[in-house]
Parts: C-alpha cells; structure tokens; sequence
C-alpha cells in the first residue's frame, strides 16, 4: 500500500510540477522515477494523437511538451553519449522515444487508425518533425535529414515485426529506470565447449617484459575527415557538427573555427589528416602493423550519402596506403561508415534498405591487406580474420552487432549471435594452431552504447580463449582510454586498449597511439600517445605545421606490467590515490585544454574508474569495489 501511494502522489506531482523540478528527487534507478515515466508517456501519446486527429492543442498536450523540453540541458542535443546525460536529460529522452514512437507504432498498425494508409510515410514524416522541433531537439534541416535517411528502415521495422515502443527505448537507451522486462528474442547464450576447461582461480598474470626486439604497432582510430570543413567559420551552431558554413558571423571572433581543427563540435580538414599522416611516416620508420578502429566518416550525421561516404573513406585509405605502402593496415568498420547513419542490416534485408553496397566497396579497398578467403565474411558482414604470420592472427569484427543505434538489431535481436558464433569458431581453430590473436572492435564491450547481451556472451569468449586473446583493440570513445575483462569470479582475464581519436570533436587534442608488442606471445608490453596542442597549433595557424609529441608512456607514468593481472592492481592503486588516478583523467582526455580547465570532479573520478573496470555494462561488481575505496580515499586526501 506504501508504494500505491507514493506512486499516486508522483502522478500528481507530474501534472502540477516542473518536470524538471519533480526530477531532482530521485536517483535514475528509483522504481518510482520510472512509474512516473511511464504516466508521463501515457499522456503524451494519447495527447499527441488526439492533435493529430483534431488539430487542436489541448491545455494537457501544451503544457506536457513545454515541460519536458524546459526540462532537458539545452547544450546536450546530438553530442553527449548516453552514459554521459544527467538525470533529466535521461528522462526527457526515455519519455519522448516512447511516446513518439509509439505514436508512428499506432498510425501504422492500428486499423481503425484514419492516420494510416498510403499517407502514412508523410503522417510519419509530420510526427517526427513536429516532435523534433517542439521540444527543440535539433534544428529542422538536422530533424529532417535524419528522418529521410532513417525513415525506410523504421517502417520495414513497424511493419514487419511485433516490436513495440517501450522495448524499442528500453533496450536503445538502457537506463535502469526505462527499461522493461527482459525479452526472449533479444536474450541467447553462445553453446561453447568448454566443459574440459579447467576453473578460472586467478588473474590473468604472465608477463613480458619490453626489449629492443618488440613490434610496434600504429592505431589510428575515429579519424572523422570532414570535407566541408571551412577554417574561420562558425565554430559555435545549432547542429551536432559544426565549422562549415557561416564564416561572415565568425571571423574575428572566437567563434571562427582555427586551421588546424577545432575543439567544439567539429571535425577534421584534410590538410590536418594529411600533415598527421605524414608526420607518423617520418616520425616512426618502425611500424610493422596498423590498426584503423573506424569512424572514418565525419559527424555530419543529418547528411550522409552513400557517394559521400564512399568519397572520404576512399580518400583517407588510399592516403594511407600511399604512406605505407609496405605496411600492413588492418581496418574494422566503425558506426559512421554506414548510410544511413548506425544501420548495417542483416543479410536477407530487402535491397532498398541492405548494407551490401558498402561491404562490397570496402572489401574492394581492403583486400590490399585480406587472404581471398576473407571476401565471404567481408561481404556477408564487414568481418574477416588473417593469419598475419605463422603464430599472429588478427580477427577484426563488425561490432555495430552490438550497437544500440543499429534499429535491425529489433529486427531480429538474436542476429547479433551469427558473428560472435563465428568469432568463437575462429578462436577455437586459433588455440589448436598455437596462435596468439588480436581483435579489433570499434565499440568497446561494457560500452553503455553496447547491448548487455552482446557485452555479456563476449566476455565470456574473452574468458574461455583468455590464453589465445593477446589483446583486443577499440575506438568509439574518443578517449585515450583502457578496459578490464573479469570473469564472473572477479578475475582479471583481458584487457582492452582504446586508441582515443584524430578528429578533436568534441574537446580533445588530436592523438595516436604506437603500442609495443612482445613478439612471440603479442602481448602489449608498453604503449605510447602522441599528440599535438591544438590551441598552440592554431595560434601558429597555416604557417607552421602543428607540433607533435610523446604525451606519455604508460609504463613510466603507471606500471610496466601491463598484463590483466598487473592491470588490475593498477586500479586498485588508483582507487587508493585519487591523484594518481587524476592522471590517468588527463591522459584520457589528451590534455585538451578546455578538459584540463574544467577539471575532473569526485563524480567525474568515479565515472573514470568504473568505466575501466565493466566491460558488461550490468555487471558492476568490481566497479562498485572500487567505488567504496575511492570514496573513502577522496574523504582522506581532499578534506
């Protein structure tokens, strides 16, 4: 009776408070944070189809959508993750991705509806953009083009499958208070045969040690080229890119994008990749592998095309190959390769909404590098695997599988299985022919952007191959980064290593990283990041080329035991010294001075620590261990 009641007094509260006002109560996880979503997402359908019907805005649909858009922080819009959005701004998007799509849900399933029928792609376009601009989501050029490029694959979605909104947003969005019960058709377990494994009692330790004989290996990631890029145009606009248009509201002020980049929402001019580029290929005659963990395309996510894709993808490769002629270069295919943006289809997919056009051009690039029986994976998926020398292998995945902005995932939730039963496949194969392997991935497991189950059948991959695993190699994050795979026991088995980003979008310095690598075992012994100061190089502007240099080497600044065991202790140091692990903050974020400025608050430092330390984004016990020490080292060190 106790809950009954405080349920009905936040339905009320919700009808005569700010949104926003009723929001700073609760925890994101509070049961009754999500009754009042769900009321909420009641009305707002129901009031949204009553206008749509009628035409008439009711008192209850003007003030419900007033309150929900003053509720959010303005400066989110397209360039926050999800992981990164305070509490109302997690409830704004829960309620609006409900009620909305189950509004286009109704107008094209409901019979009786008199909104569906041959105008229903245009009742569609008019809810979507009607929604968008009244909560002043974007703007209407960025609402629009999003439509026209997602729309075709949302309605096979609606039309073709049983899926609902709430399972939609739940499983997209993945906050505790906005999702619903789990679902069988978005649930599986990988069949592995490891009943003969013996039980995992301890962390991961064997250890090498770095020597003059080791590998060195470049990753490149999220390069993000933006062709349109215009230096002194307007740095500071309304859509999730910006520095292309506008230059006669910006030169002269501080709004004027600089030459070599920019650090707000903005990516990268061709002259700034190419200078990169060459500066690597002069500055390290010793590579002998790339790894480029995509996001080749930039963030101009309301306008992609496919002959613009292909345009910029072909041209940064090709750049690459131009460089490195001797060099093996081994791609994975990031979320922005795709158009529409996020969207890689299943096989059967019909040809007006099939990913095949770019499985198709990118094996034409990439078979450089490829044996002739990588073709068959590359074109039934983006995926492949190479013996790169007896006793080396490199398995690069299409992880946008696990992706929650990929909408054929609702499709058919258990589509994610096919690859990772072939990733176990070639992994089982791998450890009978004594081969160590690399795996790149563009989005890291654990990653809130990552569905739970994928992350949760990986790590168990991750688990059973733990001696075959040498390293796994992500990008997706922009952030000079490192994760920790832990077995259900809480032993350390695995390490992840994320290169950071070239493109500075959104507030970081350009970066790369050379990894140094034991060559018999190919374990990581040492890696290196290499930046330049973005600030200082657009002071200089075109006339001097941007000064490049070692930011850090991990193993002077933290430890030289970077197997998942010496890891692990690595993070209980840093739970114990939250100096040590403010460090650790700064090299995250590449030193970028407007990062640096702003600072890394308590919250921000155990946002920083957890996340090395999940890899299953709802397993969480070591973060939570960590958590409780750090805390109670903050208490200690910053009284």
């Amino acid at each position: 009776m106790l809950w009954v009641s405080i349920i009905f007094i936040i339905f009320t509260a919700t009808n005569a408070l700010e949104l926003s006002g009723a929001l700073k109560l609760f925890t994101p996880n509070d049961v009754i944070l999500s009754a009042a979503a769900d009321n909420i997402v009641r009305k707002l359908e129901r009031e949204y189809m009553n206008y749509l019907e009628t035409g008439v805005e009711t008192p209850t649909f003007k003030y419900l959508t007033m309150q929900l858009e003053s509720s959010r922080d303005d400066t989110n819009k397209y360039v926050k993750d999800i992981h990164k959005l305070k509490t109302a701004d997690e409830f704004f998007v829960c309620v609006v991705c409900r009620a909305m799509v189950g509004v286009i849900i109704r107008t094209f399933r409901d019979e009786e509806n008199d909104l569906n029928g041959p105008k229903g792609d245009v009742m569609a376009k008019k809810i979507a953009l009607d929604a968008c601009l009244r909560l002043k989501v974007q703007t209407e050029e960025v609402c629009e083009g999003l439509f026209d490029g997602h729309w075709p694959m949302l309605r096979h979605l609606i039309e073709d499958t049983p899926v609902d909104a709430n399972t939609i947003c739940s499983f997209y969005i993945q906050f505790t208070f906005c999702n619903v019960a789990d679902h069988p058709n978005y649930d599986f377990n990988l069949e592995l045969d490891d009943a003969d494994q013996p039980p995992i009692i301890a962390s991961k330790s064997e250890r090498k040690k770095k020597t003059s004989n080791d590998l060195h290996i470049l990753h490149l990631t999220d390069i993000h080229h933006d062709p349109l890029y215009e230096p002194e145009s307007l740095a500071e606009c309304d859509e999730p890119l910006c520095c292309q248009r506008h230059k006669s509201l910006a030169v002269g002020t501080s709004k004027a994008a600089g030459y070599w980049g920019d650090y707000r929402e903005c990516d990268l001019p061709w002259h700034t990749i190419d200078q990169a580029f060459t500066h690597i290929r002069h500055a390290h005659t010793n590579i002998d592998y790339i790894f480029q963990t995509g996001d080749v395309i930039d963030h101009m996510i309301w306008s992609t095309s496919i002959a613009k894709n292909k345009a910029v993808y072909e041209r940064v490769t090709n750049r690459l190959y131009e460089l490195f002629p001797e060099v093996p270069i081994y791609p994975c295919i990031g979320n922005h390769e795709t158009h529409p943006l996020n969207l890689f289809s299943p096989t059967y997919a019909p040809d007006n909404v099939n990913t095949r056009w770019l499985y198709e051009f990118l094996y034409n690039l990439w078979s450089k590098w490829l044996p002739p029986d990588a073709k068959e994976t590359v074109l039934r998926g983006g995926y492949y695997t190479v013996l790169v020398r007896p006793g080396y292998r490199v398995i690069s995945l299409n992880n946008n599988d696990c992706y929650t902005d990929n909408w054929w995932l609702f499709y058919n939730g258990t589509d994610m299985k096919t690859q990772l039963m072939w990733l176990y496949e070639n992994l089982l194969a791998a450890e009978k022919a004594n081969e160590y392997v690399h795996i790149l991935a563009h989005i890291p497991s654990g990653d809130d952007t990552c569905w739970n189950v994928w992350s949760r059948e990986f790590n168990r991959l991750i688990s059973r191959f733990r001696e075959t695993i040498s390293g796994i190699f992500n990008g997706h994050s922009h952030a000079d980064e490192m994760h920790v795979h832990y077995t259900s026991g809480g032993y350390a088995i695995g390490l992840s290593f994320n290169g950071g980003a070239l493109t500075p979008w959104t507030y970081k310095n350009p970066n790369y990283r050379i990894y140094h690598v034991e060559p018999t075992t190919m374990q990581v012994v040492d890696h290196e990041t290499w930046i330049f100061n973005l600030t200082a190089a657009n002071i200089a502007g075109a006339s001097q080329n941007p000064r490049w240099f070692k930011e850090y080497i991990f193993s002077e600044e933290f430890t030289d035991n970077l197997s998942p065991a010496g890891i692990d202790k690595l993070l209980d140091e840093m739970a114990d010294n939250p100096h040590l692990l403010q460090k650790f903050w700064r090299f995250k974020m590449i030193s970028s001075d407007p990062r640096l400025k702003k600072g890394c608050n308590r919250s921000c430092l155990v946002k920083t620590i957890c996340r090395l330390a999940v890899t299953v984004n709802d397993q969480r016990r070591r973060c939570e261990e960590l958590k409780a020490r750090l805390i109670k080292a903050m208490d200690t060190s910053f009284e």
